[in-house]
């Protein structure tokens, strides 16, 4: 296992012509991710899977689709490639969730076909073999770029809770409940060919790797980063309203929660987690109302990239919310990391954000806004940020395809009088302001489901069972009825 590498010690340039949402290419060496080039193929023996596209990516693996060469009529899977450094823990958690495959119960939980080892210049990795999905449900929901109909995300809401009841009622906890780990389901796409990929998403975009000090990569990177497969570039959708839970890194019994604490992303972390005390089924409640909240406002209720950078930081921003933690939790330490720490001589107590406005739940739901008919809003009030005249280089405001209308929306092609919804400033919030707000009757339910997940005591949160009796995930008539 390689050391971990100072965070200071950048060698590679960031690929162009990618974008951003790419894995982080400073993992790529030993211990690292596995270099991965379009055309290769893997297996630990004769060459079965060649790698036709990139789907995305995490902190401990990269995710690739491929073509099985070895079945009767070729078909397409996905391959989960794990860091060198985390396949024996990998391996393990997928031995913890075994019970769900002997019993039939994986549902709206996703398993592995196959699993297995081989070595490359980084060392040994774990790849797992599985079924393809579609986009995330942070892809479909995230900020201003995306935004999944009200009846949609009550749906994904309502089967993710079904999902974590399931994984509950066999004693084992997720530990890593985000909407980066929900994907959707696609309609007949294991049978597709590499060319008909293609057809419906163009050809992969890539962008050479290059090294701060100009020398080449060795073989422990590779020459190009594939952008991920983008499920809303088509003009056909594939995309079905199913979904899948994923991801089973951090599973753990809930008898023998980890001593180390979640490796979530913080925004997602349950406060007693964050906190040092024990994980539990509890705190993949909390997890899961974060996402509820996300799933339907396009952003989770804590989360803050300049604010949340640590579990310390996180529980500053649920007082904003919550108000003061449990008198018990007053006593702990934390450290110049922001971890909590009980060595008097490396700790200070939490300093609050006295300096920030509460955040009351209520406001913060009431404040999720929705998309104008026409995707205009006339206010007759002229604003400094007009922009009807700028140049839409990069087709931002271009609403999605006609035949994704029934799923999503796309907040950037919203205008409000002659201002497109960009950015994040004071007078863009200004802006949201204007646009039609959640229904008042919707605002009561989901503020009366999250306001009873969201408490600092896990004992008093309601188990996944109980959370879907709750009234907002049957508005439309049942489950999986729309208006």
């Amino acid at each position: 296992m390689a050391l971990p590498q100072d965070d200071d010690d950048e060698r590679f340039l960031l690929p162009q012509n990618v974008g951003l949402d790419t894995e982080d290419v400073e993992m790529y060496r030993p211990g690292g991710f596995h270099p991965v080039h379009l055309g290769d193929t893997l297996d630990d023996g004769p060459a079965r899977y060649k790698i036709v596209h990139k789907l995305g990516s995490g902190g401990f693996s990269t995710v690739w689709l491929a073509r099985d060469e070895h079945v009767f009529q070729s078909k397409c899977v996905a391959l989960k490639i794990s860091t060198a450094n985390q396949w024996r823990v990998i391996r393990d958690k997928q031995d913890a969730i075994s019970i769900l495959y002997g019993s039939g119960a994986l549902g709206n939980i996703t398993g592995y076909r196959r699993m297995f080892t081989f070595e490359g210049p980084n060392g040994v990795h774990l790849c797992l073999v599985l079924p393809v999905l579609g986009p995330s449900a942070s892809d479909l929901s995230q900020g201003l770029d995306c935004r999944l109909r009200p009846w949609l995300a009550r749906k994904v809401g309502y089967e993710v809770a079904k999902a974590l009841a399931k994984l509950h009622s066999h004693g084992l906890c997720h530990g890593d409940v985000t909407t980066d780990n929900i994907l959707f389901g696609l309609s007949d796409f294991d049978r597709l060919e590499e060319s008909d990929i293609y057809d419906l998403f163009g050809p992969p975009a890539t962008g050479k790797l290059k090294t701060e000090s100009g020398e080449p990569t060795g073989l422990e990177a590779p020459r190009y980063i594939v952008k991920a497969l983008d499920f809303l570039s088509s003009n056909s959708n594939i995309i079905t309203h199913d979904i899948k839970l994923i991801d089973f890194d951090q599973c753990f019994p809930a008898s023998s929660p980890p001593n180390k604490m979640l490796a979530t992303p913080y925004e997602s972390l349950a406060p007693e987690a964050a906190a040092g005390f024990p994980a539990s089924p509890a705190s993949d409640i909390w997890a899961l109302g974060c996402c509820l909240f996300g799933l339907r406002s396009g952003e989770g209720p804590f989360e803050n990239s300049y604010q949340v950078t640590s579990p310390v930081d996180l529980l500053r921003y649920i007082i904003l919310t919550l108000g003061d933690m449990p008198s018990e939790w007053q006593e702990i330490l934390w450290d110049e990391d922001g971890m909590p720490t009980r060595d008097p001589s490396a700790g200070n107590p939490l300093e609050k954000l006295e300096s920030m406005e509460r955040r009351p739940l209520k406001d913060l739901v009431r404040k999720i806004w929705d998309e104008p008919e026409g995707r205009v809003v006339h206010t007759g009030t002229a604003s400094s940020l007009e922009d009807d005249g700028k140049v839409d280089y990069w087709g931002e405001r271009i609403p999605y395809a006609a035949c994704f209308e029934d799923m999503v929306w796309k907040p950037k092609a919203v205008r409000v009088d002659n201002t497109y919804m960009h950015g994040y400033n004071d007078e863009v919030r200004a802006l949201s302001k204007e646009l039609p707000q959640i229904p008042e009757h919707e605002a009561d339910l989901l503020f009366d489901l999250l306001s009873k997940i969201f408490v600092y005591e896990p004992e008093r949160r309601p188990t996944a069972e109980e959370v879907l009796g709750r009234p907002w995930f049957h508005m439309d008539g049942g489950s999986d009825v729309r208006v």
